[in-house]
């Protein structure tokens, strides 16, 4: 992509404002041009007829020729200095646009994956506007951050001045967060919000108490969902890697999500794999595990014959919801609805993209949960809108959504680390910040890989054994701040094993042979072991006994002295504090 810099004096003082505003960390170097051709983008300075932001002069660009996708058409300028970790940023900037084009400015990663710290999509009017946009950024090497300004949606005509981009200094939220996500902290909150007090209470026929009874308590399924996509599943499959991969499976996990992409789902108009996912879902069902359906609607994995006019394709959307929330109704029963809605318009391409370019996220997502709501009628579906935008845009598009009074059941939120790990502060940050909206939180794609990247992309990605321990130790840490934290409902990993992971990164749980890595065994210790209730218990002169049991599904046997025996399975169920169970030895 050929890239044409810019050293006019006029455009670096229009770009970054007058000095008297306050610290900017943009540098005082040329902006680039980035663009497919020369002939697509032109850049000038100009006077301006009155101070706009302390500045007397502003950059004006032309779009001579729009591009798909729109970001190929943009201006780029990179920070010159290192941000620390957890540093809060401000974005602001005047702009206007007298043919009313829109834009999108952004601070993000400044190579791929081009993470956004802070995210503005506009349509500009034909007045100065003042546009701000607060983030939190992790820490970045020098260059390792830069600002945006993609305009290639349309021709048409662009002014910007007085630019800035400045660090506030560590966000007001760490403090609070570093505490919150101590040792200390993490184990008093699991134990306030996981657990409650399981009290058993023997008597004989006669109702009197009987003393002395064995009584063991064994946890057979958690209330918390943990789970992973199951995209790997072959129930017909009896190799040897097969029954590896379905056995670990359902000995850790309790939730698995299910391939519902349309262009794979329905590759031709009307021939539809109904079989293939209600086997998966019932083998599922069959073996513990509470399946989930991802997505209804997407802008990616669109079919080929699917139209790209969206009023030709919302017809079709509405009835791919309706009939796939009915057809599997009782065996499906949680839906991410819509996925990414944020990010659509950069798809305008296909039908789901072109709908939301021109309606709005929240209108569509707002649509889209209706149809599914509708069709749901009469069961308890839990539906969910997900997205891997962390930042001000979901914020946004989710807030818009409660004042429609249409939020989502629960926030599904993506959490894919190709590019590195979150620092732990950040997971916490993320939580609370989605929090606000009091909808259950389900952390649904989490990826934490196993080896680095090979700076050759023509290598394979491999899991390493150092890679393999740090996935490890992260995995122990992060799994534990987001079941500390009451929002937090699920937690699913995306994929299960090194085989046909996404980006063919090594990203599993298990390596491609389906062996454990140290992860898989570390989670098991946490899900099966250290959060699990596993209980030998002796009543007391009244008949009763107590244990702090984690929330879910329990089996209670009750042995005394006469060899007379009952088993009673109860449920310690989600937010209880405590439950007594009385059983009757006869």
């Amino acid at each position: 992509m050929p890239t044409k810099l810019l050293s006019l004096l006029g455009i670096l003082a229009a770009l970054h404002g007058s000095a008297k505003a306050g610290p900017n960390i943009l540098p005082n170097e040329p902006w680039r041009i980035i663009a497919p051709d020369a002939s697509a983008l032109r850049m000038e300075a100009i006077a301006l007829d009155r101070p706009i932001g302390g500045s007397s002069s502003a950059v004006k660009l032309t779009v001579l020729k729009p591009s798909e996708p729109f970001y190929s058409v943009q201006i780029a300028q990179d920070v010159l200095r290192p941000i620390a970790d957890s540093t809060r940023l401000r974005f602001s900037f005047y702009a206007r646009s007298r043919t009313g084009n829109p834009m999108r400015a952004v601070a993000e990663k400044a190579s791929p994956p081009h993470t956004p710290a802070i995210e503005l999509r506009l349509t500009l009017t034909p007045e100065w506007k003042l546009y701000t946009g607060v983030g939190v950024a992790p820490a970045y090497p020098a260059r390792g951050m830069g600002v945006r300004f993609q305009v290639g949606h349309r021709e048409g005509e662009i002014e910007l001045a007085a630019i800035r981009l400045e660090d506030e200094g560590p966000d007001p939220a760490l403090t609070e967060a570093r505490a919150a996500i101590a040792p200390d902290a993490i184990e008093r909150r699991i134990r306030q919000h996981r657990t409650g007090t399981l009290k058993v209470v023997v008597r004989d026929g006669a109702g009197k108490p009987v003393k002395d009874a064995a009584v063991s308590v064994r946890q057979t399924r958690h209330a918390f969902l943990f789970g992973c996509n199951i995209f790997g599943l072959e129930p017909a499959d009896t190799s040897e890697t097969q029954r590896h991969y379905q056995e670990r499976f359902k000995a850790l996990l309790n939730f698995a999500t299910l391939p519902f992409y349309w262009g794979s789902f329905e590759p031709q108009e009307g021939r539809m794999a109904y079989e293939r996912l209600e086997t998966m879902a019932r083998w599922c069902r069959n073996n513990g595990l509470l399946p989930k359906g991802h997505p209804l609607i997407w802008h990616e994995v669109y079919p080929r014959w699917a139209p790209s006019d969206p009023d030709k394709a919302i017809p079709l959307l509405e009835g791919r919801v309706r009939d796939l929330v009915r057809h599997y109704k009782g065996l499906v029963t949680v839906w991410d609805v819509l996925n990414e809605a944020n990010n659509a318009p950069d798809y305008a391409q296909t039908g789901t993209g072109a709908w939301i370019k021109r309606d709005g996220g929240a209108k569509v997502v707002s649509t889209a949960l209706r149809w599914a709501r509708e069709a749901s009628a009469g069961t308890k579906n839990v539906l969910l809108y997900n997205d891997f935008n962390t930042g001000e845009a979901n914020v946004r598009l989710l807030s818009e959504l409660q004042t429609m009074k249409s939020l989502p059941d629960a926030i599904g939120i993506q959490s894919h680390m190709h590019g590195g790990t979150w620092p732990y502060e950040h997971v916490w940050a993320t939580v609370e910040r989605f929090a606000v909206f009091k909808r259950p939180i389900h952390f649904t794609e989490t990826t934490i890989v196993s080896g680095p990247r090979p700076s050759d992309r023509s290598q394979p990605w491999v899991t390493t054994p150092e890679g393999e321990k740090a996935q490890a130790d992260y995995v122990e840490r992060f799994y534990s701040i987001l079941f500390s934290h009451p929002a937090v409902e699920a937690i699913t990993w995306w994929d299960f094993s090194d085989r046909q992971a996404w980006q063919q990164a090594p990203a599993g749980l298990l390596r491609k042979d389906m062996s454990p890595k140290p992860a898989y065994d570390r989670l098991m210790g946490l899900i099966k072991g250290k959060w699990w209730t596993n209980a030998d218990l002796r009543t007391d002169g009244a008949g009763a006994c107590s244990v702090r049991a984690f929330q879910g599904l329990h089996t209670i046997v009750v042995k005394d002295a006469r060899g007379r025996s009952v088993s009673r399975a109860v449920e310690l169920p989600k937010g209880r504090k405590s439950l007594t169970v009385t059983v009757t030895l006869r």
